[in-house]
């Protein structure tokens, strides 16, 4: 999709029914629990799936996080984390996470729509995820304690089908997205496949 297409056609991703689960499920791996009702202590984060133009071909970005002694150490996720008391919304968690880790401007944010929440099983997070854009690409100030490198992937490989493969991961075979050897699993995928279904509505 073309950036003036998609400038053209991305007001309508706040009208369509959101594909959810139907898509999510393509690429969460086999026996991953997806339901919460019964889960305690859930915590709860935002994310964002940030969009923009480089040399006015659309991108998005990625991270990848710092090696800590966390379960999500060292994994690519979209920038993102946990809701504060602060935080009027989940949309300003995912605004202020942004800020934090990749020094994104709030100002320069424009919103497009939310995605469907995904539970994440092994730290009993449930994380709503946003789509939003820029007028042209940040001036990006990694946070080197929780970050370490960003990934930016044109949005035409995540459209295209080439770039859904399987692949093992922790000693079992699981859906990924491989976007040029960076390989994206677990909700992050999940997420990511709602997004390119949803965007492909528009065509």
């Amino acid at each position: 999709m073309k950036l003036n297409e998609f400038l053209l056609k991305s007001p309508k991703l706040n009208e369509i029914s959101k594909p959810g689960i139907k898509s999510q499920l393509k690429m969460s791996p086999q026996g991953r629990e997806i339901y919460y009702e019964k889960n305690n202590n859930l915590r709860y984060a935002a994310t964002t799936m940030l969009f923009y133009p480089i040399k006015k071909i659309l991108h998005f970005c990625l991270i990848r996080r710092t090696i800590k002694n966390t379960i999500h150490s060292n994994q690519i996720a979209f920038p993102g984390g946990e809701k504060e008391k602060s935080d009027k919304s989940f949309w300003d968690t995912a605004l202020r996470e942004m800020n934090e880790e990749i020094g994104v401007k709030e100002d320069q944010v424009i919103y497009l729509t939310k995605l469907s929440k995904v539970f994440i099983p092994v730290s009993n997070f449930i994380v709503f995820p946003y789509m939003a854009r820029t007028n042209k690409r940040p001036v990006f100030l990694i946070n080197q304690n929780e970050v370490d490198y960003l990934i930016e992937v044109k949005l035409s490989k995540l459209l295209s089908k080439s770039s859904i493969v399987t692949s093992k991961v922790i000693n079992r075979k699981v859906p990924i997205f491989d976007f040029d050897g960076e390989q994206v699993w677990g909700a992050t995928a999940m997420i990511l496949a709602e997004a390119r279904d949803l965007i492909l509505l528009l065509k």
